[in-house]
């Protein structure tokens, strides 16, 4: 039997790939959670109430049933037995597997301050999570929400679509710290903030006021930001916890090889909780949608015998943040020595970092019409002849493949 744990964008995918390699034998997909397949990225829209939880539903119980795969719903599986080829979940019943894939992906963090297990104080990271903050908004008047990445971002952007009045703070000097550079970032803050959102970047919350257990305010420089809920938001880590119990090689994810084999023999890892070999020789979690999926497949078919490697891919992000689309690809900040080329206008801005003559970074925030072919330089790791050129409003598709 094919054992996954997590039933996210890598596990589901990794179920349909060896449903599709193998039509006979059982699968079963163990997950925490009570709700199918679903949109990780769409839960701050649910929140805003721009479409219910249904419309995020990616894969329903109805289409695993057709596929044959079992899934077992609410289930938390508490230790690996490697050399039983065993897993046990909660309730004390054992599963046998022929080939293991650990799909864990990420739990959000928590940050050292005091009053996070108070009332009205929530990560996002689940759909349960995302129903109790809609419910938690309609009893509340304001909101803050610690931490200015993607999810706190758009979590903040949100509950203002809610009518809360809300405050987003975050302790490095810029909003999307992760995403975009310094200039950028200025844009984005600006926008968010006509959407009604009041930001406080570098800033440093030092804990949560209560009353009678639940949430009242946040204290942030010498002030208390009155509020009845609260968001945590301040990143996410890989759910290894799991497979480093059961004797995995493990560093800030599940170690890896190119075939996403882990360090012992018929346990694979995927997606977000997977560490993979990179295009700098080194190790990374590129804990993206469209690369969890692919690396689920790839388990997969390394699962059922189909010998696959798995190509790495620059990092990549392609999001719309307060009214503005915004991708960006590889290296966004540069170094020194490299080549920075911007093109700056209004709320448009676009970045590109060369290195050794090579494109190693694209940044488009609103105008994006040429991410797409700037981006496949990245991809490509082609060497660029005339680099002022890549910016003019007419480099297109056949500039690319002359290169």
């Amino acid at each position: 039997m094919y054992v996954i744990i997590g039933q996210g964008a890598a596990g589901t995918a990794a179920a349909n790939t060896l449903r599709r390699l193998d039509g006979k034998k059982a699968i079963t997909v163990i997950t925490r959670e009570t709700d199918y397949f679903y949109s990780r990225v769409d839960l701050p829209d649910i929140i805003a109430g721009y479409y219910p939880p249904s419309a995020a539903v990616l894969q329903t119980h109805e289409r695993f049933a057709e596929l044959g795969i079992t899934c077992r719903m609410g289930e938390t599986v508490t230790a690996i037995m490697p050399d039983k080829k065993i897993v046990r979940l909660a309730g004390g019943e054992c599963l046998e597997y022929e080939k293991l894939l650990v799909a864990t992906g990420s739990a959000p963090v928590l940050p050292p301050i005091a009053g996070l297990e108070a009332k009205g104080v929530y990560t996002l990271w689940t759909m349960a999570q995302a129903e109790a903050i809609i419910r938690a908004a309609a009893r509340a008047r304001a909101a803050v929400v610690i931490g200015a990445g993607l999810i706190g971002v758009k979590t903040a952007l949100a509950l203002a679509a809610r009518g809360l009045t809300v405050t987003l703070v975050e302790k490095l000097p810029r909003v999307l710290p992760r995403q975009v550079d310094a200039a950028a970032a200025e844009i984005v803050a600006r926008r968010i903030a006509e959407k009604g959102v009041a930001v406080m970047t570098g800033t440093v919350v030092e804990g949560i006021v209560t009353e009678d257990g639940a949430i009242t305010g946040v204290k942030v420089a010498g002030q208390t930001l009155a509020c009845e809920l609260a968001v945590v938001a301040v990143g996410v880590r890989p759910d290894a916890g799991l497979a480093a119990q059961a004797g995995l090689k493990v560093r800030r994810g599940i170690v890896v090889d190119r075939f996403l084999q882990t360090s012992l023999p018929d346990i694979y890892a995927a997606g977000d909780v997977a560490e993979v070999p990179d295009l700098t020789g080194g190790y990374s979690i590129p804990a993206l949608w469209p690369v969890a999926v692919e690396q689920g497949q790839v388990a997969a078919r390394n699962m059922a015998g189909r010998k696959t490697a798995y190509t790495p891919v620059p990092a990549m992000n392609a999001v719309e943040v307060a009214g503005l689309p915004l991708i960006a690809v590889g290296d966004v900040e540069g170094g020194p020595g490299d080549d920075i080329l911007v093109a700056a206008r209004g709320d448009n801005y676009k970045k590109l970092v060369i290195r050794d003559k090579i494109v190693r970074g694209v940044l488009c925030l609103g105008d994006i019409r040429q991410a797409g072919v700037l981006g496949g330089l990245v991809f490509r790791q082609a060497e660029v002849r005339s680099a002022k050129r890549l910016l003019a409003p007419d480099f297109g598709f056949v500039d690319l493949l002359a290169m």
